[in-house]
């Protein structure tokens, strides 16, 4: 029964962690400042893709010249002309509009989950933190217990200063500690809450969700490839560039011109359509080089970004699996809490020295920081690793 209550109060703690960093990164979302405003700047460039897709406004043009003398006559002209590029450059117009909307929303999603990475991960520093100073605040009345007992027995005459000043100095770094622990969470904190557009959040759990299964090496690389956003948006700048090729080529074309054109003198009209092209000879020299040097640099950039992104995401797993294996360690040590309960009681049964007891106990309270630091690493790593998710 003990057993059964045990283990389901360990799954409520967890799946509330779970629930307060997913609850936290929901508020991040909706809050903050950096990635509202990179929603406004995303649509504003959508909207300057957009523009310019559309053939140049027509041109109407109207003329009075007075006649001398005046028996010339008056002349009146009046023109409508419209200018377009090749047909085939619109097209290729909105294939790169298309292409660039598509990049914009790679670009927000890429600082969108370095945002939401970023309060993760304080989150969960947070957490490991709140577990910190719990166990210091345990610590501290154990140790502050000793200092009353050895406090005791000295002005009984029964103990000596040496245990008891062993002791206060114990205090004093505990203390010291409890101290430094506060202020990293008042950190944390406030950069949580300048994460979540000023509104304070508060996180109290002192304890992690289960550590989220990653897959194995080969099946991870993958899948991060094909969602991180920032490969994504190098993969589409390429194809902008690409298309930008075509688009430069076909601007290149003779540019069509057509329209009206109406004329009155001496009492005479003249009107008609008129119709022109262009001779493609210097205005658009080296375009179609130029974008075609760009299209190398942006195809040489996404390469060199996937030959790094597959060593990072390597380099990546290999800590996350030491740690996972220096965690399992540590967690089968400190599986047998008895250890420092029989120190405690050959203590009292005098069969070690205060000098003996503080050594081994000191020895002991670095064994399990160490494991706290380690979970807290594995947590975050896994963060690191499966932040496509976010």
């Amino acid at each position: 029964m003990i057993t059964s209550l045990c283990l389901y109060l360990l799954l409520a703690v967890q799946a509330r962690a779970q629930s307060t960093v997913a609850g936290v990164l929901r508020q991040v979302e909706a809050n903050n400042k950096t990635l509202q405003a990179a929603q406004q700047y995303r649509e504003a460039r959508k909207l300057e893709y957009r523009t310019g897709l559309n053939p140049e406004d027509p041109f109407v043009e109207y003329v009075y010249f007075n006649g001398q003398p005046a028996e010339a006559g008056n002349q009146k002209e009046f023109a409508v002309t419209q200018r377009i590029d090749f047909p085939t450059a619109y097209g290729r117009k909105r294939r790169v509009a298309n292409l660039q909307e598509a990049q914009a929303d790679y670009q927000y999603a890429q600082q969108r989950q370095s945002i939401l990475l970023e309060a993760q991960q304080a989150t969960l520093q947070l957490i490991y933190l709140n577990r910190q100073l719990r166990v210091f605040e345990e610590r501290y009345q154990d140790i502050e217990e000793l200092y009353r007992r050895f406090q005791k027995s000295t002005r009984a005459g029964e103990g000596n200063v040496l245990d008891e000043n062993k002791a206060r100095v114990r205090l004093l770094d505990i203390r010291t500690t409890l101290q430094a622990n506060r202020a990293r969470r008042r950190v944390l904190e406030e950069r949580l809450t300048e994460l979540n557009g000023g509104q304070p959040v508060i996180v109290t759990d002192t304890a992690f969700a289960a550590v989220p299964a990653v897959p194995a090496f080969e099946v991870l690389d993958t899948l991060i490839e094909v969602s991180d956003p920032r490969l994504k948006t190098l993969e589409q700048q390429a194809r902008v560039q690409e298309e930008k090729v075509e688009l430069a080529k076909a601007l290149s074309l003779p540019k069509l011109e057509g329209g009206y054109r109406y004329q009155s003198i001496l009492g005479q009209t003249f009107q008609g359509m008129h119709a022109g092209i262009s001779i493609p000879l210097w205005e658009r020299r080296n375009t179609v080089n130029t974008q075609q040097a760009y299209s190398q640099y942006a195809q040489a950039q996404l390469e060199s970004e996937r030959v790094a992104h597959r060593q990072e995401v390597r380099q990546a797993y290999e800590e996350y699996r030491v740690l996972q294996e220096s965690l399992q360690d540590y967690q089968e040590l400190m599986a047998k809490p008895e250890n420092l309960r029989l120190l405690e009681k050959a203590l009292r049964l005098g069969e070690i020295s205060a000098a003996e007891y503080f050594m081994e106990l000191s020895f002991y309270y670095d064994t399990y920081d160490r494991y706290l630091e380690l979970e807290t690493e594995a947590q975050q790593k896994v963060a690191e690793l499966l932040r496509y998710t976010l």
